[in-house]
């Protein structure tokens, strides 16, 4: 959804293209990256799956990749 906005930001705008990558919702708390031994893995949301609303299968399949990705995986 917004990385179709992304694509009419110009490129050599490269502040607002990170700033626009960067964002997170409001209701997400990030973890302090400072913060001493720190663990990843123990992190409760390392074990959800992002929603990605893009369907890349049809994208694989219009260009003729889907099959050998298939056949390689």
């Amino acid at each position: 959804m917004f990385k179709d906005k992304l694509n009419d930001v110009a490129a050599n705008c490269v502040q607002l293209r990170n700033l626009l990558l960067s964002a997170y919702p409001c209701d997400m708390c990030l973890p302090e990256p400072l913060t001493p031994n720190l663990k990843i893995d123990l992190l409760a949301e390392i074990t959800q799956s992002p929603d990605i609303p893009y369907d890349h299968a049809v994208l694989l399949e219009r260009v003729g990749l889907r099959t050998g990705l298939d056949a390689v995986i």
